[in-house]
């Protein structure tokens, strides 16, 4: 079987093998060079062998004939599986495990390790990493496709009132206990395990495959793992208050920049505005909705900036409606407060909030249901494209009227 290789691809996985097997990356140096040369290396020879397996790892230089023999003893994989990043060869231990499975592209072998009666895959290994943890590790998104799109996981349980820590992320593999009742009866009853746990509680993994949909190229994915939104949009926003989401907590700068460096199509889905349900309903029934755009627009429009990505004018002209679009409704929000008796002279300024942490305002009107609660763009990044400069400006002023709202902006008292 042929195969191309790739030396990003080696690089990865061979950093993956090292975090798997020994402590540091300068442990394995140690240890490389000792089975090398047979005595203790300086201190000099490790730090070079360091320099050397770091760029090994970037994929800026290419593993050589030499090094394959120790690094297949070392990191017990065969020479096939080093130079084709895992997708070829067999592993050198043969046993059925999250670590060996993680590696293979094989469904068949995928589907066999599920339907193992002892259901391994649910359990984390001795050094406390599941088969997610694994298949991240070695970029395998081919399993992890499968997983998701087999219903095996999810990331998205569809109930709103799941959204919590994760939006209700799980998984379908069960180990089955039977219970005794008393009449004798047995029944199955489905036990909770360290791969749902992990689910249900780390947001951090539905961000790493985040990261290599965009790579990938694959909207269908990120429209499955809700990309654009965090969990605490649904049971923060519809406060319309103080209870605000945390932006900054939920901040992934490498997952962002795998978005920045993604193609247009994906690039136009993170740039688009997307609507937030909440529990307030109307009188008709309906209920209440926001309009949010991707909680790290901003740092994404700034890394644009710099990529001088050919997407960028596309970005600043969407953010500048969104921009453009909050200001005027809230505009007309708070005049119809004002005009509705609901604040007397400036007191309207009391129910305007902004926060900085995600540029989030919002505004409530304290005797009715009516109000806004978005977020905001701005860049911190120039340009020196006289046209790019031009729109960065616009967005800017923008975000500054909304964040620095004042009654001669907004003429609000205008025909009361």
């Amino acid at each position: 079987m042929s195969y191309q290789i790739d030396n990003q691809k080696i690089g990865t996985y061979i950093s993956g093998l090292i975090e798997r097997e020994f402590e540091s990356a300068r442990q394995f140096c140690s240890v490389y060079l000792q089975t090398r040369d047979g005595n203790n290396p300086t201190r000099e020879a490790i730090q070079n062998m360091a320099n050397r397996l770091s760029q090994i790892k970037k994929g800026t230089k290419a593993i050589q004939i030499e090094d394959l023999p120790i690094f297949s003893e070392l990191l017990h994989v065969s020479f096939e599986q080093i130079l084709s990043a895992g997708e070829h060869g067999e592993p050198k231990n043969n046993r059925m495990t999250n670590y060996i499975i993680a590696q293979s592209h094989k469904k068949s072998e995928w589907v066999a390790y599920i339907e193992e009666k002892d259901k391994p895959i649910l359990n984390p290994d001795e050094y406390g990493k599941t088969i997610l943890d694994y298949a991240i590790t070695f970029g395998n998104y081919d399993l992890l496709k499968f997983l998701v799109n087999e219903k095996y996981i999810w990331f998205d349980s569809r109930k709103d009132n799941d959204y919590v820590m994760t939006f209700g992320a799980g998984t379908s593999i069960q180990r089955i206990k039977f219970e005794e009742r008393d009449n004798g009866v047995f029944i199955r009853k489905p036990d909770m395990d360290d791969l749902q746990y992990k689910l249900a509680t780390e947001d951090q993994l539905r961000m790493y495959i985040i990261s290599f949909a965009a790579d990938y190229n694959d909207l269908s994915m990120l429209e499955k793992l809700r990309a654009r939104e965090i969990p605490e949009l649904y049971y923060k926003a519809h406060y319309l208050s103080c209870a605000c989401p945390d932006f900054d907590a939920h901040y992934d700068k490498k997952m962002v920049n795998h978005i920045a460096k993604s193609s247009d199509k994906i690039l136009d889905y993170f740039t688009d505005p997307f609507e937030i349900r909440d529990r307030i309903r109307y009188k008709n029934g309906s209920n209440r909705k926001h309009i949010f755009v991707f909680p790290y627009i901003s740092q994404l429009l700034d890394m644009l900036i710099e990529n001088n990505s050919p997407f960028l004018k596309t970005a600043l002209e969407k953010a500048i409606g969104h921009n453009d679009n909050t200001w005027e409704k809230l505009k007309v929000l708070i005049k119809e407060s004002v005009n509705n008796g609901c604040y007397y002279g400036d007191y309207w300024k009391k129910e305007v909030y902004f926060h900085e942490n995600g540029n989030i305002v919002h505004f409530r009107d304290t005797l009715a249901v009516i109000g806004i609660i978005t977020n905001i763009a701005k860049t911190t990044k120039k340009s020196t494209n006289s046209q790019i400069s031009k729109l960065i400006n616009k967005l800017n002023d923008l975000y500054n009227r909304i964040r620095y709202i004042t009654e001669e902006d907004t003429v609000l008292l205008q025909n009361k």
